[in-house]
Order: C-alpha cells, then structure tokens, then sequence
C-alpha cells in the first residue's frame, strides 16, 4: 500500500511555490481585458475607480500579491492608474487601500495567463456599519504609518516602484533607507521582509515582520508574513502561533487559514488541518484549489485511499497547470494503479 511518503518528496519550498500558478479563467469583471503574446513574463494594469463610476482623483496605495509572494506594494498616479510588470503566469490578488476613513479595503483577484497583459478597473466600496464593526480591534498599517516624515515616504515610494519591477536588490536598500529616517515605518519594514523572503534571506525577513509587530502587534499583513516566515523555517510551533493569530486577526483570509492548515498537517493535528484547508478553499474557491492537493496528502496519512484519489481529481480539474500538478498525476496514476 502506499504510503503518505509519496507526497514528502514535495519541500516546502515548493508547496509555496505551487501557490502561484493555480489556472483558472476569470470572466467575471466587464472591465477586465486580457491580451495574450509570445513573451515569458506579462503585466496587470488598471485604473482605481469611486463609487460614482469616476477615477479616483488622488494617489491610491495597490498591493499585488499571491500566496507564494506578500507582495509588492505601490501606488496609482493621481488619475488612479497602475500597472505592475514583469510577472510570472498565476493567480495574484490586488488590494486597493483609499481614504480608510470613507472607503473599506477592496480586493479583486486575478488571474493572467503565461505572456499575457490584464487590464481592469476596481471600484472602492464606502464602509458600511458592518464592515466597522468587523474591523474593531484590527489597524490596518495606513492608520499607523500616518506620521511619516515626507523623506521617508519617498525613498518607501520609490522602493515600491523598484519591487513592482522586480528589481528587488535594489528595493532592499530603499526600504532600508526609509526605515534609517522613520524606524517606526510599519509598511517599510513589512515591505523589506517580504523582499527578504523573496531573496529566501528567512533570518533577515522575521527580523522585519517582528519589528512591524513591536510597532503594532494588531496589524494583519506582518503577522501573516512571520507566520509563512516560520513556515519556511520549518519552524512548526511558532508558525502555528503567528498564523493562529493570523485568523484571530482577519477571519475572512484564505491564505491565514490555507498556511494554518498546511503547518497543522505538517504536525498531524490532522482533523484540526482538514477544516482549515476546507475553509480555505469555502473563501478563496478556485483560487485556492492547491488546497485539494494538501488534503489529499492528509486523506493518505488518514488511510483513506479513495478519498485522496477525489482530492486529487479535483485538484487537477480545478489547476492543471499548478506547478504540482505533474507530481499529483504521478501520485494519482499510482494510486489508481493499486
């Protein structure tokens, strides 16, 4: 019978990886068009609109991001316009942050083929009495780094720009430098630890995310962030302690209950690790169908043969094009070969 080792050949680095490149079609959003050429790398671009259908009139901080990736935050010129080059084929997920007082935090999720050039339009919703009352407890990293000296917002600026280009290296010693002026600058220094974990420079990128946090132990993104840190450490107790908290934090986050689940499965809490990965794929659908790829891997450990079997179909029906994809095949033909 096989055994649950078929899957451990999969290092961690990878599974983070395999997050990147879930395929799926988006047709959902009018404004979004999709041109498609011979190139390796693409591009989404954008336009940050009010609720009245008209541009915003001001500069608007936009994150891209994926599961592999915190992501790289920037701004729209003062027409709302953006756009972020040199990105690899994959899911990738855009919040738009405006006037925290007027409007809640809006997400758009996207998906852009190998080569291919997004454009769409994302619309700021104005805060309702409920999206307050969810909100009590939790300050968002714009509430915090109000106070920022107008050098140290430039050199963030421009290090956001260098990021968005994938001139990471670069973006480093930007982000330093706004820090070196404001050492209370949050964003910066969740920023900086998200370039260290693109570098795999892990020591250097908890070192940020727990400095953002001795800054403000209540903001989402940094808790996240040391959460996948101590994931990729391989560091289990931590991880499940930062990503716990994670949850606390933002209940609505797919990606704080997928890398729950992941860290739970890794230590056999395997009940507890099934209904995180299963409210992982209940928020994020499709986008999150890598997660179907970690059940299976539980559904081994449990035994239970047939079910990993379903997990895996699914999987691959949902994300043929993930980079695990050719390892759930080879698993699947095994399984079915037994």
């Amino acid at each position: 019978m096989i055994q649950a080792a078929l899957f451990r050949s999969c290092a961690l680095a990878l599974a983070i990886a395999g997050l990147a490149a879930i395929a799926h079609s988006q047709t959902d959003n009018p404004a979004r068009r999709t041109t498609v050429d011979s190139t390796a790398i693409g591009s989404i671009s954008g336009r940050v609109m009010l609720p009245s259908g008209d541009p915003v009139n001001n500069r608007v901080r936009i994150t891209l991001s994926t599961l592999n990736d915190p992501g790289m935050t920037g701004f729209t010129d003062n027409n709302g316009s953006f756009q972020f080059n040199n990105l690899r084929a994959g899911n990738y997920s855009i919040e738009v942050v405006g006037d925290h007082t007027i409007y809640e935090p809006t997400t758009e999720q996207i998906f852009l083929p190998r080569g291919a050039s997004v454009t769409v339009n994302i619309t700021l919703r104005e805060k309702n009495a409920a999206t307050e009352k969810k909100a009590v407890g939790v300050v968002s990293a714009a509430e915090t780094d109000d106070k920022v000296p107008d050098a140290a917002r430039k050199e963030y600026d421009k290090a956001t720009g260098l990021a968005s280009n994938g001139r990471v290296n670069e973006a480093v010693e930007s982000f330093k430098k706004a820090i070196d002026i404001f050492p209370a600058y949050l964003r910066a220094h969740n920023d900086l630890g998200a370039q260290y974990l693109k570098l795999k420079r892990l020591d250097e990128a908890v070192a940020q995310f727990e400095a953002a946090l001795d800054i403000n132990p209540k903001v989402f993104n940094p808790r996240l962030n040391l959460g996948i840190a101590r994931f990729q450490q391989k560091n289990f107790s931590e991880a499940l302690e930062h990503l716990n908290q994670a949850v606390a934090l933002d209940s609505s986050s797919a990606a704080a209950h997928f890398y729950l689940g992941v860290v739970l499965e890794e230590t056999d809490e395997l009940d507890a690790a099934e209904r995180e990965l299963r409210s992982a794929l209940s928020l994020g659908g499709q986008t999150m169908a890598v997660g179907h790829f970690y059940l299976a891997q539980l559904q081994m450990k449990k035994g239970d043969k047939d079910q990993a079997v379903s997990e895996l179909t699914i999987f691959l029906k949902e994300s043929p094009n993930n980079e695990l994809a050719p390892r759930a095949r080879r698993i699947l033909d095994t399984l079915k070969q037994q």
